[in-house]
């Protein structure tokens, strides 16, 4: 997995972590987990206390969506299943050394939700404020506002009765209109917490 410039370690425990990467920033590191949920969080918090600058990318042999947003919220920047195909983990690793986020679909849907479930009671998540939107189509704000729920792709087409390509082409004009990079950002620009 390693590119030319980089170099693979393989550390064991805490303390050769402290050694090694004694306060390096912007380090990939890659997280095996074979723990059950709170252990992991407990493991993932501890390693980004030792080194708060690192990029974590957690990798479980079991993953959930218990454990996925738990590492999620104490700073996790990747989560992914450690079965993962090579080549999905090169390019995963490559947009978290480059400041994005990895996560399953599974995980960005119920954070989505959260969002939304937050917001609810101080906006209406129907209203779409931001001027980044104003140059959407009817059909494309219609889209981002099911986006903007957590509704899958799949989902979005049935319910619109339209293709899941067709769905996926109104996304790629969204992202680019919007100049966001995923799902996520597009429901935190539309739930207003996008600034």
């Amino acid at each position: 997995m390693a590119d030319e410039d980089e170099s693979v370690v393989l550390l064991d425990n805490s303390e050769q972590i402290r050694t090694k990467l004694n306060g390096s920033s912007g380090v990939l590191v890659l997280l095996d987990l074979d723990e059950e949920s709170s252990e992991s969080v407990s493991i993932a918090t501890n390693l980004l206390s030792l080194q708060p600058a690192i990029n974590l990318f957690a990798l479980s042999s079991k993953p959930s969506l218990e454990q996925g947003v738990g590492l999620v919220q104490v700073g996790i920047r990747g989560y992914g299943n450690c079965w993962m195909h090579p080549e999905t983990l090169r390019q995963s690793s490559r947009l978290i050394r480059s400041g994005e986020v990895w996560l399953g679909q599974e995980v960005i849907q119920h954070l989505i939700k959260g969002i939304v479930t937050g917001k609810q009671n101080t906006s209406d998540p129907s209203v779409i404020s931001d001027p980044r939107l104003a140059d959407l189509t009817a059909r494309e704000l219609e889209i981002t506002e099911r986006v903007a729920t957590g509704e899958s792709n799949k989902l979005i087409a049935y319910e619109l009765g339209i293709t899941e390509r067709t769905v996926k082409a109104h996304m790629s004009n969204i992202f680019q209109k919007t100049d966001v990079k995923d799902r996520l950002q597009l429901a935190l620009l539309v739930n207003n917490q996008g600034r």
